[in-house]
């Protein structure tokens, strides 16, 4: 019952750090790739790479946001939200 309990305790500690701070990491990191591409940075010159980096990790971003509120949505009108192969699907209750 004890490994039970600590299973199921590490699981929610993983959820939490890649939620609850791996995603704000990865928009500030987004955002300092923005002022790398700017040439915001001191001492280092502007670079195109950084625009890439930021709109890559921007988009990780809004696809986790968009991915929890489906999920949301879906639990409202009564779907499960399910992955069929790479991609989500929404199936009835």
């Amino acid at each position: 019952m004890l490994l039970s309990a600590l299973d199921g305790a590490w699981r929610v500690l993983l959820a939490g750090l890649l939620l609850g701070s791996g995603l704000p990491i990865l928009f500030a990191l987004g955002v300092k790739s923005l002022a790398w591409a700017n040439g915001d940075l001191p001492d280092r010159p502007a670079n195109r790479a950084g625009k890439v980096i930021a709109v890559a990790l921007f988009a990780i971003v809004l696809l986790a946001v968009l991915l929890g509120i489906s999920y949301i949505v879906a639990h409202g009108l009564g779907y499960t939200l399910v992955w069929n192969g790479p991609l989500p699907s929404f199936t009835a209750k």
